[in-house]
């Protein structure tokens, strides 16, 4: 195999026992890792890899991606251990920047394939598990993860994608000939992205990080203005030592960003408007995934949310009635 004029890499796959059938895709997943890869960071410096593929259920639906994980998994640790000295680092970081590589190749395939910008569909599946069921639910390539893979997507997304491209490949160009420490990763986040990220990089550490609006007032005031208040509470002793932007949205479409300082326990926003307050959020771009709870990040004045949040799960809970229901029957 080669890619884009770099050297030939041979892959050699083995397979788990009764998936020969999906031989096709475990060998273009292979391929497809080392060429996203290579085109992130450089190519893989050996002229042939082998490669356990993970043991996945004997039947999966396409879409799931379980075959392509199977070996993108494997074949990135591979990767990273060939490029780089990662004894010294946290074993936390080091899985998380292996399940990052992994999704990011996954993430390939999947736009290949469904010419669809999510890493794959959820795979619900019933008859106690044996039977899979495409679930056509977007699952996007940072959703789950432990808290230092969100620290990593947190990263990605504060300094933006090419800042953190450059971070990584500049980490791995560093590293050659010695072993890089986890201080050492934040000093080259920091330097290539021109600003202390040490903050964010000790976030990943013990501590609970839920920020949240905790309250959201809009009533009518005098001159028909309206007055609203809001109010937003770090209730977790993680803390990230950073500006946390609030945002208000009115009735008539107009919207208000404020900074909140992530260190403080609370705050309480004050505004008069001409239009009533809707909602109110923390972190309205999602930047912060290490917040564990994005459920109370929002706030809404408005009926219409909860009447489709209440239909979606009343669609879940339905869904998992059939699973029951066919598993009962298919086993009685």
């Amino acid at each position: 195999m080669a890619v884009n004029g770099a050297p030939r890499v041979d892959v050699t796959v083995e397979l788990p026992e009764g998936h020969s059938r999906d031989t096709a895709r475990y060998e273009h997943a292979a391929a497809t890792t080392l060429k996203v890869m290579g085109e992130w960071l450089a190519p893989f410096p050996d002229a042939a890899v082998s490669v356990t593929a993970d043991r996945t259920p004997w039947w999966t639906a396409p879409a799931s991606m379980a075959e392509e994980y199977a070996v993108a998994r494997p074949l990135s640790r591979r990767y990273w251990e060939r490029l780089v000295d990662l004894r010294a680092m946290p074993p936390p970081l080091v899985d998380a920047i292996v399940e990052y590589s992994a999704r990011r190749a996954v993430s390939k395939v999947v736009d290949e394939q469904y010419f669809a910008v999510y890493r794959a569909r959820a795979e619900g599946r019933y008859f106690g598990g044996f039977v899979p069921r495409d679930l056509r639910a977007r699952v996007p390539m940072d959703s789950g993860g432990d808290r230092m893979l969100r620290t990593l997507g947190t990263l990605e997304r504060w300094t933006g994608t090419p800042v953190f491209d450059a971070i990584m490949l500049e980490f791995v160009n560093a590293s050659k000939g010695a072993q890089p420490t986890f201080d050492d990763f934040t000093r080259v986040a920091s330097r290539v992205s021109g600003q202390d990220l040490a903050w964010l990089l000790a976030a990943a550490g013990p501590g609970h990080v839920d920020y949240a609006v905790e309250a959201l007032e809009s009533r009518p005031d005098a001159g028909g203005l309206f007055h609203t208040t809001v109010t937003v509470r770090r209730l977790g002793d993680g803390i990230i030592a950073r500006a946390i932007p609030v945002e208000t949205r009115f009735a008539d479409g107009e919207s208000v960003r404020e900074r909140w300082d992530g260190r403080s326990v609370s705050e309480t926003f004050e505004y008069r408007s001409p239009s009533r307050a809707v909602s109110a959020d923390v972190d309205p771009d999602r930047v912060l995934l290490l917040d564990e709870k994005r459920a109370n990040n929002g706030m809404t004045l408005d009926p219409g949310p909860a009447r489709t949040a209440a239909n979606r799960w009343s669609a879940r809970w339905m869904i998992w009635l059939e699973d029951t229901l066919l598993t009962y029957v298919a086993f009685t």
